[in-house]
């Protein structure tokens, strides 16, 4: 598996978006599209080859499982990853269920945001 430069980030809360939008400017070895839900990242999908997909779980409309969901009918494979501030490990469980690589929990520390993402893409990929 090639090295991580391409994220579709998808949360419906503008100042997260931005705070992680600002926070992979700053690296600039990452591109990432930012959408506020989970229709945008469908349409996004289309057009912005992601390798991997990082999505808020409570959404209005379309919450992230359904968008993974919906992603998946499409015919998009596309490595997930879940974010969310519950802690809950049933929770968890079931995020990983839908194919989740890892959790993300909220609030998390924007300045290792990035190296935390690679890291799990990495070690997806059996990557050292």
């Amino acid at each position: 598996m090639e090295q991580l430069k391409r994220i579709l980030y998808v949360d419906d809360d503008p100042s997260i978006c931005e705070l992680v939008a600002l926070t992979f400017e700053i690296s600039g070895d990452v591109e990432l599209c930012v959408c506020h839900s989970g229709e945008e990242a469908l349409e996004k999908l289309e057009k912005f080859d992601a390798q991997l997909v990082v999505i808020d779980v409570n959404m209005p409309n379309m919450d992230g499982p359904e968008t993974v969901t919906s992603m998946g009918q499409k015919g998009f494979r596309i490595p997930v990853m879940f974010a969310t501030a519950e802690t809950s490990p049933e929770i968890h469980q079931q995020l990983r269920g839908l194919g989740s690589l890892d959790i993300l929990v909220k609030p998390f520390d924007p300045l290792t945001l990035r190296q935390r993402l690679c890291d799990i893409w990495n070690s997806s990929a059996g990557i050292d």
